[in-house]
């Protein structure tokens, strides 16, 4: 498996014994939004976080990384298997998400940065943060 690429919005995850990577993306945001009827970005998060099983299983399908579609569906289905997950993978899942979400912000949030590279070097000299946050 590759690494996670967090400029992407990706964080690794190890449900029992399968090791993964899911992608926050907008796109994948608004699958599981539509899956579960979520309204909102918060009651989403809190959902994921909470490790709803409707939510964590969506979740699973709408947010994991891999090479097509019938590997997404195989390995899904492995995921979640009754043998494999379990309410002990709650901590390594939320761990995931937050990393995930937060890279996910983070990427949305440099690529709005307007200033010049120039700008941006200045700033790193006066030792202001590099990130307009």
């Amino acid at each position: 498996m590759l690494p996670a690429n967090p400029l992407r919005g990706e964080a690794e995850v190890r449900i029992g014994a399968i090791d993964f990577r899911i992608a926050v993306t907008f796109s994948g945001l608004a699958r599981l939004s539509d899956a579960i009827g979520a309204r909102t970005l918060d009651e989403l998060y809190g959902r994921l976080l909470g490790f709803e099983p409707k939510a964590v299983a969506c979740a699973v399908r709408c947010l994991i990384v891999a090479d097509d579609e019938d590997h997404i569906s195989a390995l899904s289905a492995k995921i979640l298997d009754d043998g494999n997950i379990s309410a002990a993978d709650q901590l390594a899942w939320r761990g995931a998400v937050e990393k995930a979400l937060s890279a996910h912000i983070a990427a949305g949030t440099v690529r709005r940065d307007e200033r010049t590279a120039s700008q941006i070097a200045g700033d790193a000299v006066l030792g202001k943060p590099v990130s307009p946050s």
